[in-house]
């Protein structure tokens, strides 16, 4: 929780040459629709084809989650190592409402054929981790005010999306850990899913140390 908390995942403001990435988020948000949708219609929006457009989304949107995760550190490390090197503010806020986004087309290749079966299951799975992922995308973005009071307080944003990166960095690894060890066919992506969710932990761990390195010297 503390090595995935708001400040280590947004990063602090500071100045830096203009970089634009308003489009990344539609970007993003279009590569899991191709994906999904490309598989859906090479089967002829049979069955397996929204299994397997449903399965390249989830998997489209966990490297779009791990970019959000190690974009901060790895550029705070780069400044470290070259002075006056910065990354926009933007850039892990964009990678986040990418990844929320992504998260929803996922949800969206789920929700479509369940929906017509009535599946009480899915249902509910796409509800809750649609809510979650809202909850992520709105506290991710700038404090909003109303009047002079914030309409959160900013530690209460905090909590709710480092609450949130935990719940995606949980089922990411927890499925990783179920389809290692559980009866299924071998299948390289969960061996490197979850070997890249531990590294981005470490490497947060290692950004949070450095930043009070840099703050005692």
């Amino acid at each position: 929780m503390v090595a995935l908390d708001n400040n280590a995942l947004l990063g602090p403001r500071t100045a830096h040459r203009r970089l634009t990435l308003a489009p990344l988020v539609g970007t993003l948000a279009g590569g899991a629709a191709l994906a999904g949708l490309g598989a859906i219609l090479s089967k002829g929006f049979a069955e397996n084809g929204f299994r397997l457009g449903s399965q390249l989304a989830w998997r489209y949107t966990f490297f779009v989650f791990f970019a959000a995760l190690v974009a901060g550190p790895l550029c705070r490390m780069a400044a470290f190592l070259v002075p006056g090197l910065a990354a926009p503010e933007s850039l892990s806020r964009k990678l986040i409402w990418g990844f929320c986004a992504s998260y929803g087309v996922y949800l969206l290749s789920v929700f479509v054929p369940n929906v017509i079966a009535l599946s009480a299951g899915a249902t509910m799975m796409v509800l809750f981790g649609g809510s979650v992922a809202l909850v992520m995308a709105a506290t991710a973005g700038p404090l909003v005010r109303l009047g002079r009071r914030p309409v959160l307080p900013n530690k209460f944003r905090q909590v709710l999306l480092a609450t949130a990166v935990v719940y995606f960095w949980s089922c990411y690894s927890l499925m990783a850990l179920a389809r290692i060890s559980g009866p299924h066919r071998p299948d390289a992506f969960y061996d490197i899913s979850l070997c890249l969710m531990v590294g981005a932990l470490l490497l947060r761990y290692a950004d949070r140390w450095l930043k009070v390195r840099v703050a005692q010297s």
